[in-house]
């Protein structure tokens, strides 16, 4: 369970590193929307890939948290993070691939 504790913890990090990186260049198309079209229609995939990207840091945030403190909630997490994993790799590939 430890390795599993680690795995959590790398996924939390990777999704609050991902939605601040992605949040920035949201903020940075947010202002220099207006000057180029192209801004403009890439910008609702930015934020669909941004709020990926939180849910996932939530999710496993939440799940690393059960894990540690050992909840009765913590396997029903486990599963939610598993779910979400592959389903937000679907999302982001598609937007991505989309913009």
């Amino acid at each position: 369970m430890k390795y599993l504790l680690y795995v959590d913890a790398a996924l939390a990090a990777l999704g609050v590193a991902m939605t601040l990186a992605v949040s920035y260049v949201c903020l940075v198309y947010g202002i220099y929307q207006s000057s180029n079209a192209d801004m403009r229609q890439g910008f609702p995939s930015l934020l669909i890939v941004s709020a990926s990207f939180l849910t996932l840091a939530v999710a496993a945030s939440a799940a690393t948290y059960g894990l540690w403190k050992r909840r009765r909630w913590n396997w029903p997490a486990q599963a939610v993070l598993g779910v979400l994993l592959p389903t937000l790799y679907l999302i982001v590939t598609a937007h991505l691939q989309g913009a």
